[in-house]
């Protein structure tokens, strides 16, 4: 999974009350093409963190839990230094029982707690979905709840049945204790036992590692578990996704505990209250999990118009996630964004290039990078320039199509105005310090160079990849196409970052918000918008 982005955040509120969110109005994201003054949320009330602590933590049980434990429990200790926290796996029998018999202060457990099991204390940390996983090269993409069922209860087994290969389905399921594996049986299998011919595997990394190098395999994991070696299917139609567990529309999902005998005190329960507040939450949807976290308030974004659809579509994921979070985003460009973050009109700036020498020195993060398109009209017969071609039609060198093999007509210029994160990208990859032409007409926003270039024949101009639509046609730039897949791995050479912008290293919310558009489930709305992932 990703790395915790900024560890600072987490260390500045070390000695402060950690911010559980505020108040503001359920609405839906906004969008506007100038800045606002940004509501300023009130001060919410959650347990204040001890400036020291020193000590040890033991924590065993889930292996879904694990992975997040052992990075919330990175971040404490880069806190507290004199605090040691070790996290052990097991299954989440184990957790129950250890914490029960107090061989560990916090036990962990990724289903609800059986009726025959001890009264612990549980401490719900937060939701998980469990993922239905093939090898990659599985032509599947879905399954029905009923054909799962069926195939991990041996009674489907081959899967030409399905569709697929004439191949047999080797099934991988967890051992027996593995909460993974209760949950699966509870919301899956219901009441049909998991075939003897199943492959028991101890834990979720080793169910991803087995059913990727195993042809025609099929198994389960957490979503927190979920990469590139392993296919997600699926089921009754419904992606295993983020959202579609938070619209209820995917069913397979449970709760992850933190489990104590009695209330916890001392180094224990600061160690809890830290890994259930809202900038640890931040952490939980980074790693792939789902927050749980009561957040409210409100969230400022202003800037490049290239990064204003992507910030949309982010901010209207993370509001089905909390409601009660207003998320407003505005364009304005680049040195908006520059700008707006540096004064703290808003909360976030967008930028679609790198920052300059004598601009200020903000923090940035890395949403994803983004190609930038030579496009034209549709019916233009040309369809590949070269880098140098394109240069001097924007130079005003070159100014008839003819003197490229096209029609004998003017070219007519189109280019983003002074400021714009686009053309300042696009001069320092394509103009090498040539000026673009004082004749080109210029436009504010990518969606206006757009609809200007599709409706003027013999014209050209540029903008972001997220962009591109049917109205205009892209060059081909060196004989290759402006495709997401040429600027991903590397032969398209009109490539740029996408940045979000703060003052400081982000806290709360803002935090919260820029976790969410890092982590896997904020790079899949990424890629789906025709950006490159960073993952």
């Amino acid at each position: 999974m990703r790395k915790v982005t900024t560890l600072l955040t987490i260390v500045a509120i070390s000695s402060a009350a950690i911010f559980a969110g505020c108040q503001g109005a359920s609405t839906e994201p906004t969008s506007s093409n100038e800045p606002s003054t940004p509501s300023q949320p009130s001060t919410p009330s959650e347990p204040s963190m001890p400036s020291e602590l020193s000590g040890t933590i033991t924590e065993a049980g889930s292996t879904t839990v694990q992975p997040l434990a052992e990075k919330l429990a990175s971040i404490f200790e880069d806190i507290y230094p004199d605090v040691t926290v070790t996290i052990q796996g097991g299954g989440s029998s184990v957790g129950v029982k250890s914490a029960d018999d107090g061989t560990v202060d916090i036990g962990a457990a990724s289903r609800e707690l059986k009726s025959s099991e001890p009264a612990l204390t549980t401490h719900l940390l937060c939701r998980d979905g469990i993922a239905v996983v093939t090898d990659p090269d599985n032509s599947l993409s879905g399954l029905s709840m009923e054909q799962v069922r069926g195939i991990f209860a041996g009674e489907i087994n081959n899967w030409s049945t399905l569709g697929g290969p004439n191949e047999d389905i080797i099934v991988v399921a967890r051992e027996e204790g593995s909460g993974t594996r209760a949950a699966f049986e509870e919301m899956v299998m219901d009441e049909t036992l998991i075939t003897d011919m199943a492959i028991l595997i101890p834990s979720n990394g080793a169910v991803r590692t087995t059913v990727s190098t195993t042809p025609y395999s099929i198994g389960f994991v957490s979503f927190g578990y979920l990469d590139e070696s392993v296919k997600a299917l699926a089921v009754d139609g419904v992606g295993a996704t983020v959202p579609n567990v938070l619209n209820a529309s995917y069913v397979i999902a449970r709760p992850l505990y933190f489990l104590t005998k009695g209330e916890p005190t001392g180094l224990t329960k600061a160690f809890i209250d830290f890994c259930t507040s809202v900038d640890a939450q931040g952490v939980v949807i980074d790693e792939g999990y789902i927050s749980v976290a009561d957040l409210s308030g409100t969230v400022t974004e202003a800037g490049s118009t290239t990064v204003q659809p992507l910030a949309e579509k982010l901010a209207g994921t993370f509001n089905s996630m909390f409601p009660s979070v207003n998320i407003t985003i505005q364009g304005g460009g680049s040195s908006v964004g520059v700008k707006s973050a540096d004064d703290g009109t808003v909360d976030i700036g967008g930028a679609s290039r790198e920052l300059k020498s004598d601009e200020p020195a903000l923090v940035t993060h890395l949403l994803c990078r983004d190609g930038i398109a030579v496009i034209t009209d549709s019916a233009n017969g040309i369809s590949d320039l070269t880098t140098d071609q394109v240069r001097s039609i924007f130079a005003g060198e070159i100014t008839n199509w003819s003197e490229l093999g096209g029609a004998n007509k003017d070219i007519i210029v189109v280019a983003r105005e002074e400021g714009s994160g686009t053309r300042a990208a696009f001069e320092e990859m394509v103009m090498d310090e040539a000026l673009i032409t004082d004749m080109a007409i210029l436009i504010p926003s990518n969606g206006a160079v757009r609809t200007t270039v599709s409706t003027t024949p013999y014209s050209i101009g540029f903008l972001s990849f997220g962009y591109l639509d049917d109205s205009v046609k892209s060059f081909a730039i060196n004989g290759v196409a402006g495709t997401f897949e040429n600027a991903k791995n590397g032969t398209y050479p009109i490539v740029r970052p996408l940045y979000f912008l703060t003052k400081e290293a982000p806290t709360g919310i803002v935090k919260v918000f820029i976790d969410f558009c890092q982590s896997s489930a904020g790079q899949s709305i990424a890629e789906g918008e025709g950006y490159i992932s960073i993952n």
